[in-house]
């Protein structure tokens, strides 16, 4: 294991988008979960994720210099936490201002607002395909920010039938965003997935 975390890690020391992906499916599930225990918020924690793995990609160039990856790692990502929450009260609207400064760093202002109109546009053609139940389920659980409990009084069905509704919907969006967005930078496209999502 140790050697291929070394040759993953090598490989995106250089830019290697398809073996940043590799990374962040292998360490994502650890960090969200962690994220979500310590924030006890679901958007908390998909940001704490997202900031994670864009200052990996940020300072990729240390990666082969690190003796302990796995060490860093969960460190970057217990201080991105412990930020975060403690900007509880305006979290959602700090973390997106950090998470875009990053970016921008990577890609040019005007390049980074075009690629965020497009997948809004797309995202927006995606909801509007959904069937009825599912696009009002997604909604008022992520346009509005309802907990599910809350849509399921306002749709007059279970939580159970929310998150169901929900889970079907994220599906549909998300395979549509992605057979769209096939030649979008890994880095981006997963800002975007997290901010949207």
């Amino acid at each position: 294991m140790a050697e291929v975390l070394k040759s993953i890690l090598a490989k995106v020391s250089e830019g290697d988008e398809g073996a940043f992906k590799t990374l962040f499916d292998m360490y994502r599930p650890n960090i969200y979960t962690t994220a979500l225990r310590v924030a006890d918020n679901e958007w908390m924690a998909e940001d704490i994720v997202q900031d994670t793995f864009v200052k990996v990609w940020l300072n990729k160039h240390l990666l082969t210099t690190i003796d302990n990856f796995e060490a860093w790692l969960y460190i970057l990502a217990r201080n991105i936490t412990l930020n975060i929450v403690k900007k509880r009260d305006n979290y959602k609207a700090y973390a997106q201002e950090e998470a875009k400064a990053a970016l921008i760093r990577i890609y040019p202002e005007a390049d980074y607002l075009l690629q965020d109109k497009e997948f809004r546009n797309m995202l927006e053609e995606a909801i509007e395909r959904l069937p009825p139940k599912q696009r009002e389920t997604y909604q008022l659980i992520k346009e509005q920010h309802l907990k599910r409990h809350e849509a399921a009084a306002l749709l007059k069905v279970s939580p159970e039938t929310v998150k169901w509704n929900l889970d079907q919907a994220m599906k549909s969006i998300r395979a549509y965003c992605l057979a769209k967005m096939k030649d979008v930078p890994f880095v981006l496209l997963l800002h975007f997935l997290l901010k949207y999502f």
